[in-house]
């Protein structure tokens, strides 16, 4: 387990959102892949459908995705997918009905230059404080 959450890939990446709660720096969609459980990107107020986008230099391969709620905040998503770029267009690998505290997402490895997360039903402004994805080691 160490080794394969060793490495976040998404840190290696750019991170951008189609929405930041107020433009505020504090909300922005870096934040998903700082590490840091008491940082959170969120939308504004009004805004629950939403994507993030994880944009690489060159192409990464991963297995596993692992999705956090900013929970102080309570659980807010009640339904997600996750795409990848491929051959110029997205393509749906996975979806849930939640995310919660921790979401882990198994899949056969993806290797791609762009990830987007889409939350496709909430009830409020999403609050996401981490889109990870690694690479597990056999």
């Amino acid at each position: 387990l160490d080794a394969t959450f060793s490495h976040d890939l998404a840190s290696d990446g750019k991170v951008t959102a189609s929405n930041t709660r107020s433009g505020d720096r504090r909300f922005r969609a870096a934040n998903v892949a700082d590490a840091k459980h008491d940082t959170y990107w969120a939308t504004d107020d009004g805004v629950t459908n939403a994507e993030l986008v994880v944009e690489f230099k060159k192409a990464a391969t991963f297995n596993i995705v692992r999705l956090r709620e900013y929970l102080p905040l309570g659980q807010r998503v009640e339904g997600f997918a996750v795409d990848q770029w491929s051959d110029g267009d997205w393509k749906e690998f996975a979806n849930g009905s939640s995310i919660g505290n921790c979401r882990l997402l198994r899949t056969q490895p993806v290797s791609t230059t762009k990830v987007r997360l889409r939350i496709t039903k909430a009830p409020v402004c999403p609050a996401i404080s981490e889109l990870g994805l690694f690479l597990e080691k056999s």
